[in-house]
């Protein structure tokens, strides 16, 4: 369960976000749609715990983001818009790194790389990442947010490339 009441974020006196408020209930799919400038990816940062409101209440899962937002990492697969990635790495280099840092074991973390291969069908081939097209990028940062196997998704713009 997703929970936010009156949230809003202000960026030098100009309001991004101004009062939202909306409960999504496990299972749900949400897809959030405006214009440029309308407070979208602001939102998805705030829900993802990377960006504090400058007012409201936000929940996950009864935890209060805005006063613990690193408890609620864990539980996120985020996806920005635009995906940062360790070029000089190799697609199981860098999703083992991730792994690692969401406290799996070298076991788990080959079975995930895995699955997310398959199921995305992206053949890394032992290349580098700068070596990919964008398309394999963007394959590549999905599975990056889905290495730990969180409960919610977070997605900006996940069909880009």
């Amino acid at each position: 369960m997703i929970e936010a009441g009156s949230l809003s974020k202000a960026y030098n006196g100009v309001f991004a976000l101004d009062k939202v408020s909306f409960a999504f209930e496990e299972g749900e799919i949400i897809g959030i749609i405006g214009h440029n400038g309308a407070g979208k990816t602001t939102l998805l940062k705030i829900l993802a715990g990377l960006v504090l409101p400058t007012s409201g209440t936000l929940r996950v899962h009864e935890i209060d983001v805005i006063k613990n937002p690193g408890r609620i990492k864990e539980m996120i697969g985020y996806l920005p818009e635009e995906s940062r990635l360790y070029e000089t790495m190799k697609a199981d280099q860098y999703l083992s790194f991730f792994g690692e840092i969401y406290g799996l074991d070298a076991g788990a973390i080959k079975e995930r790389q895995e699955a997310l291969f398959s199921a995305l069908a992206l053949k890394p081939d032992g290349k580098k990442i700068a070596e990919f097209s964008k398309g394999m990028k963007r394959k590549l940062a999905i599975a990056r947010s889905l290495i730990h196997d969180p409960s919610i998704l977070i997605y900006d713009e996940p069909t880009s490339g």
